[in-house]
């Protein structure tokens, strides 16, 4: 079953297909037989040799875009260590090339999913910290350019963070207590907000055996998933969402996008 990323009118709860991007204001990674680059708007913003002899995948490895930064100057990757799929499931090291000199930069380490990073304000908001299991190891940062020297927001060994979006001053962020067991069945995902300066407010206590995930924020209205359901907070339940990823290890992507 094919699940595609959906809007969802606030107005009247109907849902659309989300536009495509056109590809030709994206970044592309053009491949030969001993390198790899980067290209956006027409230009190599980066380029990697890649050595084929025993490494059928090339080393160091594949490139994989990240998306760019907001005024377009700097554009997000990572690179697969041999195409291993088994390291990058445990988290990938983010960098940041500009689009202007092709310098790189480390943004941090982590599980590179799209929900696990937003923009705000000019800075990049990051669930940071490696380790496959959702639950274990995971922390929050904030970071961006120029220099892009990562400030720890909340660091606790106690809970674990995922799936983030911006709300103009800070993130609403899930968290779950922290644990190194893959049991994504028991995993209680809560909604918290986390301001500038790190402080966290509690914004839902879903029932036991529930989980509220994948939070977006649209005007001043935070929405989220509980049990496969679109909740808004303070308003109550909407409508049913199917998930693009059923649980990898604690990560389920739920593929919707709120409009006003």
């Amino acid at each position: 079953m094919v699940v595609r990323q959906v809007q969802v009118d606030l107005a009247t709860c109907k849902t659309s297909p989300v536009p495509p991007v056109a590809a030709s204001s994206e970044p592309t990674v053009q491949v030969t037989k001993d390198s790899q680059s980067i290209v956006f708007k027409g230009r190599v913003v980066l380029k990697i040799h890649e050595n084929h002899n025993g490494f059928p995948a090339g080393s160091p490895g594949p490139i994989m875009l990240e998306g760019v930064s907001p005024d377009r100057k700097w554009i997000l990757y990572a690179i697969d260590p041999q195409g291993s799929e088994s390291r990058a499931a445990d988290g990938l090291m983010l960098r940041a090339v500009s689009v202007a000199t092709g310098r790189s930069r480390i943004v941090a380490a982590g599980l590179l999913y799209d929900d696990y990073r937003a923009w705000c304000g000019g800075r990049l908001v990051m669930t940071a910290g490696g380790d496959r299991i959702s639950t274990h190891n995971k922390w929050l940062i904030a970071t961006g350019p120029p220099d892009w020297r990562a400030r720890v927001l909340v660091k606790d060994p106690h809970v674990a963070f995922g799936s983030l979006a911006c709300d103009g001053n800070g993130v609403v962020v899930q968290s779950a207590p922290a644990s190194g067991v893959n049991d994504n069945v028991h995993a209680h995902w809560s909604i918290w907000r986390v301001a500038a300066d790190g402080s966290r407010t509690r914004l839902t206590t879903p029932p036991p055996g529930a989980s509220d995930e994948s939070p977006q924020v649209a005007g001043s209205v935070v929405y989220f998933v509980r049990g496969g359901w679109l909740y808004a907070l303070h308003v109550g339940l909407l409508l049913q969402l199917l998930p693009t990823t059923t649980g990898y290890y604690g990560h389920t992507a739920w593929p919707y996008t709120v409009t006003r």
